[in-house]
């Protein structure tokens, strides 16, 4: 089990195309803080290479069927896009 499951688990839920969180949201909805790059670096937000270089918070989010869209540090906030059709439950 990945320590960003939870945040796979609530974008799952999302009937939007398109949710923004806060960095704080997130964390709130992880149980637990981000890591500092998450602040520091946009590319950790990235959706390239989640399965080869082992990035198991891009993991979250493309399973979810979702990518990562406009990130801003400043702000602290991130965007997540629907890549994939919503399967009904």
């Amino acid at each position: 089990m990945s320590i960003y499951d939870p945040l796979r688990l609530k974008l799952e839920c999302v009937r939007e195309r398109c949710v923004a969180f806060t960095f704080s949201e997130i964390e709130e909805i992880l149980g637990r803080p981000l890591p500092r790059s998450a602040y520091r670096f946009s590319a950790w937000w990235g959706n390239e290479s989640a399965l080869k270089a082992g990035h198991s918070q891009a993991r979250a989010w493309t399973t979810a069927g979702f990518k990562t869209g406009s990130v801003s540090l400043s702000r602290k906030t991130i965007e997540f896009h629907r890549i994939s059709p919503r399967v009904a439950p």
